[in-house]
């Protein structure tokens, strides 16, 4: 009996001696992190200046092709066909419009 337990005895008193031991190739896991680089974070202003243009650039994007659409619009117009999304347009590229006079001037 006294045979059978001595390997366990071994067993469960080596584990928790190779648990204590360095992580990393020899080095305390405490120094691990001291030899990472710490970089600065990068400044948040030039982020919302970029999120701001992008914006504006996307803006813009959106009401070139509205304004293509309701000139196609008022061509029926004159032709005496009024096309259903007419008036809700006109009133989406007012908006636009608005927002991006607003977002430009200073």
């Amino acid at each position: 009996m006294r045979a059978r337990t001595l390997p366990f005895v071994l067993l469960f008193l080596t584990v928790p001696a190779l648990a204590q031991q360095p992580t990393m190739a020899g080095q305390p896991a405490n120094k691990v992190w001291a030899n990472r680089e710490i970089r600065p974070e990068p400044p948040r202003q030039s982020d919302l200046q970029a999120a701001r243009v992008n914006s504006i650039q996307h803006d813009a994007q959106e009401l070139s092709v509205l304004q293509s659409a309701l000139q196609a619009q008022l061509q029926l117009l004159q032709k005496g066909l009024l096309h259903r999304d007419l008036a809700e347009n006109l009133k989406k590229a007012e908006k636009l419009a608005k927002k991006l006079r607003q977002e430009v001037a200073p």
